[in-house]
């Protein structure tokens, strides 16, 4: 296997490198001030790792690009382990130790091994095999990390930041090693160690350098809580609940987390058996179902400790919730086709336990698509412009400079399958009969009906239809306020689970409307007055043909001042003039002999033709009279 990694491509490997061994001498991360090494450690594995593979988790990648930095980093330094038949190790001591690139070898060997390690790791499901290669290579990457921390230590020419960092490296892999053989205690003191450490180093740098040392140490935390709760500290357990709903975890914890999660909410589902929803109570017997319940509990806790502006990270927790709902709607329908009484109630009235569960978990996913499509909108909000100043001209307009800010359409698609939702709610089984659902979720629909019509208002606006825009403005303040009146006459405790809309944002809403249609109507009437642009003036033509428009002639005025080769100025009118019409005297013409009509004469023509036609035929039988 590592001869395949150490043969890969370099194409892979970016323009950048983190230490260029061939550039020391203008290089940043290591520094030879005063006759002292150093070596920002923590910079240059963070900024290898990101530009190498480790941002999309391919440890593979990364260990190619250590092969290929030893390689080039011992070509530098003329450091040779022997010959190419014969490999002989050989140790940096004191007394070779004159260039701080010595410290970048021991540093990439090590993470050379890690990067292995991981790699073993992810493929090592179920080998023990695999299991055992990926310990021994963590192995050496904590006997390379202590020969640099050694070096580091008994070395008088290294600075005391490097120092530090040094013993905070060579500790934190150590810890790893430890948490993957189990040992709590050991690997909890480490990673402490390791952030204590760099939390020192993150208060001793300026502002530029310590998110790096901050992240550090977020990561770290993780283990920490995760080796604590392993030890027998319960009040772990809500920290680790609390981080793997965040997503902020380490690598190191991938499997384990989600496996301690399943094992704790099993716990709870064992004692779990039933559920009470609109004033019926439901037994649960499916233990898949009773986990997603009890996930839906953690997940409302959870998602209350995530920073309300932070869309992408509540939108991913939505969408995993959503996907778990699906496998639980997917398990109680499969135990409805098995079910007797199922089959027996669906000719009557009365709904069975199963098909009242399945109602309830829809009726959770239709409500957590809904906040879900709700929290999309907040997103695109937060990019498009205030509503007081939604308008015409103000598509280019956003949070974000140089960039357009969404559409209405993209708002009006959204609250369409919003109020699909809310009527899809209504069309469950066994709620055909409850008044009060139905009238919150008549009131639902209307708060979400005028926000629909005041973005479609808006796009009409976009295309300068003012009185259709008109018409829907007043469309919202009808839906505007029958749903406030609406909210004020209902219980609050009765509409506390569709609280998706709240009276103070419709009288936002209604401040909207009463600004934008003061802008519409101003708009319409200067599009009603606005004056059409004016032909411009054909300067060919005589000045005679054009006495009421101006035009400044510079050949004129050039005539004026005598100047020499004056262009022509136009002409002032046509000579000869054009011919024109006039009345003249008329001329009478006799057309009467055209229509006057003459008795016919054929009958004196046909005898004058048929004596004529005997005596020719006389005159040729003879052989004269006729013509030579």
């Amino acid at each position: 296997m590592t001869g395949v990694l150490e043969g890969q491509s370099e194409e892979t490997e970016t323009m950048y490198d983190a230490v260029d061994p061939e550039k020391t001498d203008d290089n940043e991360v290591i520094k030879t001030e005063a006759s002292l090494f150093s070596l920002d450690m923590l910079h240059v594995i963070k900024d290898a790792q990101a530009q190498h593979g480790l941002r999309h988790g391919d440890y593979q990648r990364y260990h190619g690009y250590c092969n290929r930095k030893l390689k080039r980093i011992r070509k530098v330094l003329k450091f040779r382990m022997g010959e190419k038949r014969r490999v002989t190790p050989k140790k940096i001591t004191e007394s070779l130790f004159s260039d701080p690139r010595y410290m970048l070898m021991l540093l990439m060997t090590s993470e050379r091994a890690w990067s292995m390690a991981m790699y073993l790791k992810q493929e090592a499901t179920q080998e023990p095999r695999k299991r055992h290669h990926m310990v021994e290579k963590m192995r050496k990457a904590v006997v390379h990390a202590s020969e640099l921390n050694k070096l580091c230590e008994e070395s008088e020419k290294v600075d005391a930041r490097t120092k530090l960092e040094a013993q905070a490296y060579s500790c934190y892999m150590s810890g790893i090693l430890q948490f993957e053989l189990k040992n709590w205690v050991s690997a909890r003191d480490l990673f402490r160690k390791t952030q204590t450490i760099y939390g020192k180093l993150s208060d001793a740098m300026s502002k530029e350098e310590q998110p790096v040392y901050k992240n550090m140490v977020d990561e770290i935390d993780p283990n920490i809580r995760y080796c604590a709760y392993t030890i027998g500290d319960q009040s772990a357990m809500d920290d680790l609940m609390h981080i793997h709903g965040t997503g902020r975890q380490d690598p190191l914890l991938a499997g384990k987390l989600d496996s301690l999660i399943a094992a704790s909410r099993e716990r709870k589902a064992a004692s779990m058996s039933e559920v009470t929803w609109r004033n019926r109570t439901i037994r649960i017997k499916n233990n898949k179902v009773r986990l997603f319940l009890i996930g839906v509990k953690d997940f409302d806790k959870d998602l209350s400790e995530i920073d309300e502006k932070d869309h992408e990270s509540r939108i991913e927790m939505y969408d995993q919730v959503l996907t778990e709902c699906k496998d639980a709607l997917q398990y109680t329908r499969e135990d409805i086709r098995t079910d007797p009484h199922s089959k027996a109630n669906e000719r009557g009235v009365k709904v069975s336990d199963l098909q009242f569960l399945s109602s309830y978990l829809s009726y959770l996913r239709l409500t957590k698509m809904i906040k879900r499509n709700l929290l999309m909108v907040d997103q695109l909000q937060a990019k498009a412009p205030p509503l007081l100043v939604t308008g015409a001209g103000d598509e280019g307009a956003s949070g974000d400079a140089g960039r357009k800010g969404p559409k209405p359409t993209d708002f009006i698609r959204l609250y369409d399958v919003v109020l699909q939702n809310l009527s899809e709610v209504l069309s469950l089984p066994g709620l055909s009969g409850d008044a009060d659902l139905q009238t919150e979720i008549d009131v639902q629909k209307r708060a979400f009906q005028a926000y629909r019509c005041f973005y479609v208002a808006q796009a009409f606006v976009a295309d300068k239809k003012w009185t259709e825009a008109m018409a829907l403005y007043d469309r919202v303040l009808e839906h505007a306020n029958y749903a406030i009146k609406a909210f004020q006459s209902m219980d609050t405790e009765a509409s506390g689970e569709f609280d998706f809309l709240q009276p103070a944002k419709l009288e936002l809403l209604i401040e909207a409307i009463a600004f934008n249609r003061y802008r519409v109507h101003a708009s319409a009437v200067l599009d009603g007055v606005k004056d059409k642009p004016k032909n411009p003036v054909d300067t060919k033509l005589p000045l005679c043909d054009r006495l009421e428009d101006f035009v400044d002639d510079p050949a004129i005025s050039s005539l004026n001042n005598k100047k020499p080769n004056a262009k022509t100025p136009s002409m002032t009118s046509s000579f000869p003039p054009p011919f024109e019409p006039v009345p003249c005297k008329p001329l009478f013409f006799d057309l009467a002999l055209n229509h006057a009509c003459f008795p016919s004469l054929e009958s004196k023509l046909g005898q004058k033709q048929q004596k004529a036609g005997l005596t020719s035929m006389l005159s040729t039988w003879w052989g004269w009279g006729g013509k030579k």
